[in-house]
């Protein structure tokens, strides 16, 4: 967890500002803006050792779950892949680099984080639908529901691995001030 304000208040406006450039950006603008980000994090707030698990297994997790939803019609992409378009994969990329920061405390707080899941994940989706060629294909309340449910045991799931992470990484490097 990042111990000083200051890198957690960074590091949430370095999130925020990324999603907007993901959102409205397209694919092209939101590489570029995710590598700088990421490449910004893992100087300045953490270590690319301490953090590399938990920033892949949220790419790939999330990923995943988004290219299943657009493909059983909850999600609905611009194109006709089976994936998800580049600027949606970005975006768990850089909400992974949240995790262990400034949502650090939705690891200690897992109900909380569930509650925080349940409610921000369905509202980010929403406005990323309104902002963007991602569509919310079901009716407004059951694609909201089917994302509050995902979210509500996805902060949980990736906090807990979070957990198992660091806990072996402190084992690994002792020696290593946090």
């Amino acid at each position: 967890m990042t111990s000083m304000p200051w890198k957690r208040i960074i590091n949430a406006l370095l999130f925020q500002a990324g999603w907007f450039i993901c959102v409205l950006g397209g694919n092209t603008l939101a590489l570029i803006s995710t590598v700088l980000i990421v490449t910004i994090h893992v100087i300045f707030i953490t270590e690319w050792k301490k953090e590399r698990e938990l920033l892949f297994v949220t790419l790939v997790l999330g990923s995943a779950v988004d290219s299943f939803l657009g493909n059983i019609g909850v999600l609905s992409f611009y194109h006709d892949s089976l994936l998800l378009p580049l600027w949606l994969a970005c975006l768990w990329l850089l909400f992974a680099t949240t995790l262990r920061h400034c949502l650090a405390w939705t690891g200690r707080h897992k109900l909380a984080g569930a509650l925080v899941g349940a409610i921000a994940g369905p509202m980010s989706y929403y406005a990323g639908s309104q902002l963007s060629n991602v569509e919310l294909s079901l009716p407004l309340w059951k694609s909201m529901l089917i994302l509050s449910v995902i979210w509500a045991m996805m902060i949980p799931l990736l906090q807990s691995f979070s957990a198992m992470w660091l806990d072996r990484y402190q084992r690994d490097y002792p020696n290593i001030i946090n």
